[in-house]
Order: C-alpha cells, then sequence, then structure tokens
C-alpha cells in the first residue's frame, strides 16, 4: 500500500495533462491509486479472517520478494544497456525465476520483446529511449 502511497505522491508532482491528452503525471498516478486500493482490498481480506496464521512469510511471499528485486536490478541497469534490451532480459529473467518457463521460451521471448519494443517505439512511435551501450 506505501508502494502505491508513493507513487500516487511523486506523480502528482507531474504535470497529470497536457496540450494533446494525459500528460506524463496520468499514468502512474492511476497505476498507483489502483496498486494502492488492491493493498487495502488484500488487507481487509486478511483481517476478516477467522483463523489467522501468525506466519509472516506465505509460500509465495518469496515469489513476491524476488520480483521486487528484479524490478529494482532492472531499474539501475536500464539507463546502462538500454530500455529495449534492460526489458527484455527483465521479461526473460522473470518468465524463468517466476514461471519456471524453459531457457529456449524465455530467450525468444526476450529476443522479440527487445525488437518489438525498439520498433514500436523507438522506430514507429519516434519515442527517444534511453539506448545504453547497445545502442537499442
Amino acid at each position: 500500500m506505501l508502494f502505491g502511497l508513493a507513487i500516487v505522491f511523486f506523480s502528482s508532482q507531474l504535470p497529470y495533462s497536457s496540450e494533446f491528452g494525459p500528460g506524463p503525471g496520468f499514468l502512474p498516478f492511476w497505476l498507483g491509486i489502483g496498486i494502492a486500493g488492491c493493498a487495502v482490498l488484500v488487507l481487509m481480506k486478511i483481517l476478516k479472517q477467522r483463523n489467522r496464521t501468525e506466519v509472516f512469510f506465505k509460500p509465495l511471499t518469496k515469489l513476491g520478494v524476488q520480483m521486487l528485486v528484479m524490478i529494482v536490478v532492472a531499474y539501475f541497469l536500464l539507463p546502462y544497456l538500454g530500455f529495449s534490451v534492460g526489458l527484455a532480459l527483465f521479461t526473460a529473467t522473470a518468465m524463468r525465476v517466476i514461471g519456471k518457463h524453459s531457457m529456449l521460451m524465455c530467450g525468444l521471448t526476450a529476443i522479440g520483446t527487445a525488437i518489438g519494443i525498439h520498433f514500436v517505439f523507438g522506430e514507429w512511435l519516434s519515442i527517444p529511449l534511453p539506448t545504453g551501450i547497445v545502442g537499442w
């Protein structure tokens, strides 16, 4: 819930709208609202349970922590690897760690992700993305 509220706080410092439509603060603001809202629903469900266990780390908590670590690592690597390559590696790593997919499937998805992001955002929409050392 705190993560969602932090997103709302920091996105409120960006313009909510622009001359042509939604501004840079529009999407993060509503994503933060959604994350915080979902957290409230989960907390309400947990508090309503009659047979509460005192176990803090549930079996899937480890996966959640792994995903959070992958997001933080990707955040710090994106300026060096570039957006396309960095997000492709994040996708492949998440597929392997969380979804237990094969290395072949992870590799093919990473290649498709990098090419797709580069051409859709970089070429077709002409959105300048961080290129990093790879140039993509």
